[in-house]
């Protein structure tokens, strides 16, 4: 529910510790003796939002026995019948109360008198002669036809006035006539106002008590009086009060009430939350207006975007968006300015630190409410990038942290602060944390993993997951994300988006790769991935490309080995697993054929290395078949990207590995069948293209690249 900006009603409301002040005013009022049978006039001055109407409402509360006339002449559209409003407004609160008589008759004269004012526009100087002029224009007015013209007819204004003045000291009970905002009227209402109390509505036992910005209603007066405005102000005013000011201690309070009713955050970084307000989030509020304004904005924000973008950045943000509204555009444009880090690499380093510092400072120029150095201390607590082009710093890990927190620093995340929409396919801070928090569920962890493959969210999950693998999975689950990774990586799609994209597979290894880094002990690692190979089902690139980098790692390819410090496991552990690996193979190929998997290439140059002879009687076996025979040959289809200086993109070029075929296979066995394969398929291009390329090598014919395939 959106926070109204709207006075408190009770006391019991009373956050700002005024009650005090208006029970103070509520005793005077109620101990004043009226022994010049004239109005009281009280003022209570403020600005706007300051709380005068709450103030007015705790005197109210506080007042017994008066009777308490409320008046809003801000609601009368009519400028000319201001004063006559206000006289039978006046009748109708005297009229419907349950007093005595007197009270009664006098609404009926307020009537009446109210009846003298309805053709009067603009109202002379306060003197003796408004009542002659007022009784004047009415008489020379015509069509009257009522009992209270028959009134008017047989009395004058001033009589009619005495009558009333008669009557109130004989009630002998006070009137508390309230006037709200006295500072909405425009310059001649002002005026009408006070020049209605200072003459026509000077009663006995009668108390005026009207707010407004003191300063308006000066200027107003001042521009209508054609003179000091200030002096006319005290001579209508006998008793002013200036609203007591708002500290900002109370100011904090009731924004942290109001945030506190809203957020619903178990993770919420109570640390970021000091710097962030600190650092200039509190320089944006001094009033209790400037708080309403902003929660309503940042409930909104909330109730859109809660659990899936960082709480106290979106609490920051939302400032900006109120209250530098100018800044806030602008950023939104401007994305690469403010995400991420700037390069350790020193080249074009200072130009993008000028590029962001000249950015910034040119932005000063549209700040509304935060210094220059407010607003730049506040950009570097938001932004790590700005933060490390005004300490000359490099953060180490900061874009991570940055995405694992879904801070508006992170690429990933920034936009959603402005556009309040969250990419289908990117998952939310909370989402990743709830993940890890299921982990010791493996049933669950598992249906995870296929729902968010299904969902094409994989690719994001991988690449969120190792934000958090410093710290954050625990030891003790490292088998369960071990188990169900190995088992379905095979399942994820290898997205080929360029030459620098990471696939699916090399994500799940770099997060084998850093969780077993933080345990110390070889053997404790050999377990967790013996365990994973052996539960393993659906898959077996990801099997064969783990055994591949331990076999690197001990040397098995180029005889570099490894440091013992820098071996994931030990040599006599990588035996079993390569052992492992090729049952695993066998298993495999005994119900699926690896020349139709998208690593099928990979996993034969593997199997190769540990089992030459079996890999080759596979090879031979399975290209009997025409179909199959053409599958293998497209297995040594491979692609390359490149970037000319002419380029604005990568481009994409496709290779034949003609030499790679003959670590499989004796390629004058099968030349001949070659030659009589027939495509079938005219869309199978690339089949055409691995056929065609395997001929010119074989012939030794130059080969042009097809880019279009």
């Amino acid at each position: 529910m959106l926070v109204v900006d709207k006075p408190i009603e009770s006391i019991d409301e009373d956050f700002l510790n005024r009650k005090d002040f208006a029970q103070n005013i509520a005793k005077a009022i109620l101990n004043y003796s009226d022994k010049n049978n004239s109005s009281l006039t009280i003022g209570l001055y403020g600005k706007w939002g300051s709380g005068k109407t709450s103030i007015i409402n705790m005197i109210t509360e506080n007042i017994d026995d008066v009777i308490i006339f409320k008046y809003e002449p801000w609601i009368f559209s009519d400028t000319q019948q201001l004063i006559s409003n206000f006289f039978k407004e006046f009748a109708k609160a005297i009229k419907h109360k349950d007093y005595a008589e007197d009270a009664k008759k006098i609404g009926e004269e307020l009537e009446t008198y109210a009846s003298f004012f309805e053709p009067l526009s603009l109202i002379p100087e306060p003197t003796v002669s408004l009542l002659s002029l007022a009784s004047a224009k009415v008489f020379g007015s015509i069509g009257k036809a009522s009992k209270k013209w028959g009134n008017l007819k047989s009395k004058n204004l001033s009589t009619t006035k005495l009558s009333i003045e008669k009557h109130l000291q004989k009630l002998d009970k006070k009137i508390l006539i309230i006037i709200d905002d006295i500072d909405r009227l425009n310059n001649t209402e002002i005026r009408q106002i006070f020049q209605m109390i200072k003459v026509l509505g000077n009663f006995p036992n009668t108390i005026y008590l009207s707010s407004m910005d003191r300063e308006v209603v000066v200027e107003a007066l001042s521009e209508v009086q054609k003179g000091d405005g200030s002096e006319y102000l005290e001579k209508i005013i006998n008793v002013p009060f200036i609203v007591p000011s708002i500290s900002k201690e109370d100011v904090q309070k009731f924004l942290f009430m109001k945030l506190d009713e809203i957020i619903e955050d178990a993770d919420f970084d109570k640390n970021h939350w000091g710097n962030i307000y600190h650092s200039g989030f509190k320089n944006f509020f001094s009033t209790i207006r400037d708080v309403v304004r902003y929660i309503n904005i940042f409930q909104f924000n909330y109730g859109v975007l809660k659990n899936k973008v960082n709480t106290v950045d979106l609490i920051a943000s939302s400032a900006l968006q109120v209250f530098e509204p100018k800044i806030f555009e602008s950023m939104k444009y401007n994305k690469n300015i403010f995400v991420g880090s700037i390069p350790e690499s020193q080249y074009g380093r200072n130009d993008e630190k000028a590029k962001i510092k000249e950015f910034i400072e040119k932005s000063f120029e549209n700040l509304q409410v935060l210094s220059q150095e407010v607003y730049l201390l506040f950009l570097k607590e938001l932004f790590v990038k700005i933060n490390e082009v005004y300490s000359n710093t490099h953060y180490v890990g900061a874009t991570s942290r940055c995405r694992k927190d879904a801070k508006i620093c992170s690429a990933e995340y920034f936009d959603t602060y402005f556009t309040m929409i969250l990419n289908d396919k990117t998952l939310s801070s909370f989402e990743m944390k709830s993940f890890i928090k299921d982990l010791s569920n493996e049933k669950k962890f598992r249906n995870d993993i296929i729902s968010l493959n299904r969902e094409n969210k994989i690719t994001d999950f991988l690449e969120k997951l190792q934000d958090f693998t410093q710290e954050d999975i625990e030891i003790r689950n490292y088998q369960v994300l071990f188990n169900v990774l190995m088992d379905l990586a095979d399942t994820f799609p290898e997205e080929d988006d360029g030459m620098f994209s990471f696939g699916n597979s090399m994500q799940v290894m770099r997060i084998f790769h850093q969780l077993l880094k933080r345990i110390d002990n070889k053997d404790e690692r050999f377990k967790i991935i013996k365990t994973a190979m052996e539960q393993a089902e659906n898959s077996i690139s990801i099997l064969s490309e783990e055994i591949s980098i331990y076999m690197q790692e001990h040397g098995e390819y180029d005889g570099d080995a490894k440091s013992e410090s820098q071996l994931t496991i030990e040599k006599d552990d990588l035996l079993e697993l390569k052992k492992l690996l090729l049952l695993k193979i066998e298993q495999w190929t005994s119900k699926y054929s690896l020349l139709q998997h998208k690593k099928g290439l990979s996993i034969l140059y593997v199997w190769l290395r540990l089992d030459e002879k079996k890999s080759k009687e596979y090879i031979a076996k399975e290209i009997k078949e025409d179909k199959k025979l053409i599958d293998f040959l497209k297995l040594f289809i491979s692609y390359s990207y490149s970037q000319t200086s002419g380029d604005y993109t990568t481009r994409k070029n496709i290779k034949y590995n003609y030499d790679g075929i003959v670590n499989f296979i004796d390629v004058a066995k099968i030349i001949d069948r070659v030659n009589e394969l027939n495509i079938t398929d005219d869309k199978d291009k690339l089949a055409q293209y691995a056929i065609e390329n395997f001929l010119a090598h074989y012939n030794g014919i130059a080969i042009v690249n097809e880019d279009d395939l």
